[in-house]
């Protein structure tokens, strides 16, 4: 089975007609109805009845133009990928966070005014998960927080931005009167833990980093949209890395005192790079370097953010 045999049944199938599906693809039409010919003998049945005054599709011929639709459809994709990868135009990115994203698209926007034709695929899941499909070149970054156990002599971590912890509340909880907390002045308020595990795993190690809740007083999420989601909603504080916290009309980032540093950056093969990945991260260095533990954006973002959160 190949594309030609399957283009050739497709324009058949969408015109009912060899000869105009014969114009449409510029061939003659004995060579497509040789290819569409071949393709049943491979498939073991007819696709279409003929006769001198119609075509129409077979029971079989119904069944199959979907998946024929989705073989083009896919081969077409991953032939373009293809070509814009051999160009060097082509980034595919993994992360973990829809959050995100937004610190993102200053980095691709860049790209784009760089590089003509610049295309980017992003990949949402489990950073694991990425980090494998980093490993199968399926990916050429994996964005998300430092981790030993990610690291290998294939995947090396390229810092953008370390920071603390921030303590994001809503305005109207009594813990907005506060710049700066710890585990005294959150004691007894329920809290929303959303933190990458080895940052979990140092504040429990270290004394009064984090406060002592019962378990029916704490929410871990995957996500900062999660996290964001639940204060809102009125469930607690939720601490976060601080690289992570957004402007929010509702919302207020506190600094965690005595905070363990949590390091965002990309994950890249360690091999020779051409390419956009050298270029990805020389820009992503500037943009992640104008993060703050107030939650700021890059002053292209700023203005956006805002007109869109309050409308």
């Amino acid at each position: 089975m190949n594309t030609t045999q399957l283009e050739c049944f497709v324009q058949v199938a969408d015109n009912l007609n060899f000869r105009r599906a014969a114009d449409e693809l510029h061939l003659s039409q004995p060579t497509v109805s040789k290819q569409v010919a071949s393709l049943e003998d491979e498939l073991g049945g007819a696709l279409f009845t003929r006769s001198t005054r119609e075509v129409l599709l077979t029971p079989l011929g119904v069944s199959f133009l979907s998946d024929a639709r989705e073989i083009l459809r896919m081969t077409y994709a991953a032939a373009e990928r293809a070509r814009k990868k051999a160009e060097g135009v082509e980034l595919a990115i993994g992360y973990s966070d829809p959050n995100e994203l937004m610190r993102l698209s200053v980095v691709l926007d860049m790209l784009r005014k760089d590089y003509e034709g610049f295309h980017v695929t992003l990949s949402l899941g489990p950073r694991d998960a990425n980090i494998d499909r980093l490993l199968r070149e399926q990916l050429d970054i994996v964005l998300g927080f430092k981790s030993d156990a990610a690291e290998s002599e294939r995947i090396l971590f390229r810092p953008l931005h370390t920071s603390g912890l921030s303590c994001v509340v809503r305005k109207d909880s009594p813990l907005a009167e506060y710049d700066e907390v710890g585990h005294e002045e959150v004691e007894g308020f329920s809290q929303v833990i959303c933190l990458p595990a080895n940052i979990r795993r140092k504040g429990s190690l270290a004394q009064g980093t984090f406060p002592e809740t019962s378990q029916s007083q704490t929410i871990v999420c995957s996500t900062t949209t999660e996290a964001f989601c639940l204060v809102d909603a009125g469930f607690g504080y939720a601490l976060i890395p601080a690289v992570e916290t957004m402007p929010d009309p509702h919302q207020k980032a506190l600094i965690w005192r005595n905070s363990p540093q949590a390091t965002y950056g990309a994950f890249v093969r360690n091999a020779k790079r051409g390419g956009l990945v050298p270029r990805f991260l020389e820009i992503a260095q500037d943009a992640y370097a104008q993060k703050s533990i107030s939650g700021e954006l890059p002053s292209v973002l700023q203005d956006d953010s805002a007109v869109e959160r309050n409308d």
